[in-house]
């Protein structure tokens, strides 16, 4: 008897949707590990008979609960309704197309028991990786970094975007869930305020049967998942922007274009003037909710830096794309679009951080 025994209460929680092929071998070695847990199938009205296969699986094993649903309503809330449907100290969540090797449930116990209150498992700390292509693998890294930089409880996970994790069941509460998309840990982890978790390695497998149900559509979701759950932030940012480029371009038409003062004079006042306006609205709009360390001064002094490097680097692009041939008013966009980047991620990494 292995040392996962000693655990008294686990549940297992597998969504699924058409995974008929895949079902019956990933609770076969799930069984295999004489873990004492049982499986919670959630089933979104499968068209091949994936719960009745669960079923089928339940008279042989007697540890299986087939939670059937109405239609497709994602893995959020399918998680949700396996809390509402088990009864455990510990939740383990993993998908079943057999991505997610079960081999991994004993490592993520173990830290369980030691004392973490939630655990991922990770493809991005030492030990893991991922059976990706080159688009997939920019597509992860991408989104992974998208949720770096808009969500401040995700900075310390190398992997907050694994679908495969556990937790203590005390610490996640069925209501907190109120999602419809893929990333459920990102709820999960805004929505508690446990900061005692840990990452163990695993290899994401390449899925050899069924079909993915990842598309557009759904990292559309995670678009506008990671949008609220970071109060907004990118948006409240870029509408500070404008609010305070048009205030630019009104102070420098009022000292230049009626008091006839130098461009100079009336750039470095107007661009300060914007300044002042963007951090006032960033610190008690954009940021009101975000856990940050110093004073107000010391912000105010970070931003100023942080707009000085954007503003740098908007220059620099405009002048090194221009001098290449490329169009102004492309080189304009691709500018700003750098200037805006830079802002943005000294606000999130700099200014605005603990």
């Amino acid at each position: 008897m292995n040392e996962v025994n000693t655990i008294l209460d686990l549940s297992v929680i597998l969504p699924t949707y058409n995974e008929a092929e895949n079902l019956p071998i990933i609770i076969h070695r799930i069984e295999e590990m004489d873990l004492n847990c049982q499986i919670v199938v959630v089933d979104d009205n499968s068209q091949d008979k994936t719960a009745e296969i669960a079923e089928r699986l339940n008279s042989k094993y007697g540890n299986i609960i087939v939670v059937r649903r109405p239609g497709k309503n994602g893995i959020a809330t399918a998680v949700r309704d396996g809390l509402l449907n088990s009864e455990s100290k510990y939740v383990i969540v993993m998908d079943s197309d057999l991505q997610h090797p079960p081999e991994v449930i004993p490592r993520i116990l173990n830290e369980l028991e030691k004392g973490r209150e939630l655990v991922v498992a990770s493809r991005y700390v030492r030990g893991g990786s991922a059976e990706f292509n080159i688009i997939r693998k920019a597509i992860s890294k991408f989104a992974t970094a998208l949720a770096h930089m808009n969500i401040q409880k995700t900075e310390a996970i190398k992997d907050p975007l694994s679908g495969f994790f556990g937790f203590r069941r005390d610490v996640v509460k069925p209501d907190q869930i109120v999602s419809n998309g893929y990333k459920i840990l990102l709820e999960i982890l805004v929505a508690t305020n446990t900061t005692n978790i840990g990452e163990v390695p695993y290899r994401f497998i390449k899925r050899k049967r069924g079909k993915s149900k990842l598309g557009f559509s759904e990292f559309l979701k995670y678009i506008k998942l990671v949008l609220r759950l970071s109060d907004y932030q990118m948006l409240k940012f870029a509408f500070v922007g404008l609010t305070g480029a048009l205030l630019n371009l009104l102070i420098m038409n009022i000292v230049v274009g009626h008091y006839y003062q130098p461009v100079v004079f009336g750039a470095i006042l107007a661009l300060e003037a914007s300044i002042v306006s963007n951090f006032v609205m960033n610190n008690y709009w954009t940021y009101r909710k975000r856990a940050s360390s110093g004073t107000v001064i010391k912000r105010y002094v970070k931003y100023n830096v942080m707009s000085s490097l954007g503003s740098g680097i908007y220059f620099s692009l405009v002048l090194v794309l221009t001098f290449f041939g490329i169009n102004y008013m492309w080189a304009d966009v691709v500018g700003i679009l750098g200037s805006f980047t830079m802002n943005f991620g000294g606000s999130q990494g700099v200014v605005w951080h603990l």
